[in-house]
């Protein structure tokens, strides 16, 4: 079938046998291509199958609302939260997979989001975020299956950190990597020492690289066979970048859940995480303001005036009595 320019070039580059107001292309058995209406047309033709002109198929129709909710969301403070995850983070399984020679290194991948919220706190710990889709981060954090939710601080170096990563999975234009220093690569956290934070981990990460390619060559050495594999020690796993320094309050260490059964929704353009919570590293910046970073307006904010004290839940039912 032709496409839609080859069909434009051939109807320019083709005399028509007959001429009509019709928009109709008619295909014949021999591939010939002549615009015509039906009225008038031969027997031979009329059996012949009718195409409407191609039309570039329209943008979806936004919804009357979209604007509107737009520009009121814009009015709510949320959140600002940095994520972070590493590309390449291989399981069990993708090394015992003979038929992948060569394990590509880690690379750790980064975003912001503004829509991180508490998602239960008994009996499981839970958060909650949503993605717009594509996202590079995204895609490895669901391999993965981990990811640390890095909680910041109202001030500017909080936002200073939001900010680096609202980008995307591109290296700061300037900066030099660490691949040419021999370092491991950092990626897009390479821009972090600029600002006073330290990518923790990246070592470990490196080396627990080195063991997985170092068992996967002996479990191919081995012939694979169950018996054989389980004779092979584990390599360590599961060292995701965690971001310290200014600016940094608390990072929360979460195992990726997913979604069971599937929540109906538009995911061909955001997707939802729910991260279980492992562990909580307090950061440098604790104490030094106790509200987190926030984004409203097309800003980052402090949130600011105490405007009324609410009792805590002792207060407000010493017995324990439920109500």
């Amino acid at each position: 079938m032709k496409s839609l320019d080859g069909l434009r070039w051939t109807l320019k580059s083709t005399r028509p046998l007959l001429y009509a107001s019709s928009s109709y292309i008619i295909a014949t058995a021999q591939g010939t291509l002549k615009s015509s209406g039906q009225a008038g047309l031969p027997r031979w033709l009329h059996s012949s199958k009718i195409f409407e002109w191609p039309v570039k198929p329209s943008s979806p129709t936004q919804h009357v609302l979209s604007q509107p909710m737009r520009s009121l969301m814009r009015q709510i403070p949320h959140p600002v939260v940095v994520i972070t995850t590493l590309e390449n983070a291989h399981s069990i399984a993708d090394l015992r997979d003979g038929s992948k020679d060569q394990l590509p290194p880690p690379v750790p991948r980064a975003m912001t989001v503004s829509s991180f919220t508490s998602l239960s706190i008994d009996p499981v710990p839970r958060v909650t975020f949503n993605v717009s889709l594509p996202s590079t981060t995204y895609q490895a954090l669901m391999k993965c299956g981990r990811f640390n939710a890095h909680i910041l601080s109202s001030d500017d170096h909080g936002a200073r950190i939001a900010d680096l990563f609202t980008r995307g999975n591109r290296p700061p234009a300037a900066e030099e990597t660490t691949r040419d220093l021999g370092e491991p690569d950092l990626g897009v956290l390479a821009g972090l020492e600029k600002l006073g934070v330290r990518v923790q981990g990246r070592d470990i990460w490196q080396r627990e690289w080195e063991q997985a390619k170092i068992y996967k060559k002996q479990v191919a050495a081995t012939g694979g066979t169950a018996q054989t594999v389980s004779d092979v020690d584990l390599p360590p796993s599961g060292t995701l970048p965690v971001l310290q320094g200014q600016g940094v309050m608390h990072v929360l260490k979460c195992e990726y859940r997913h979604l069971s059964p599937p929540v109906e929704g538009d995911f061909d353009h955001h997707a939802i995480v729910i991260g279980e919570v492992v562990d909580i590293i307090s950061g440098e910046s604790e104490g030094e303001n106790s509200i987190a970073l926030a984004y409203a307006d097309r800003a980052y904010r402090r949130i600011g005036q105490k405007l009324l004290d609410r009792p805590t839940p002792d207060q407000e039912n010493p017995l324990g009595k439920k109500r």
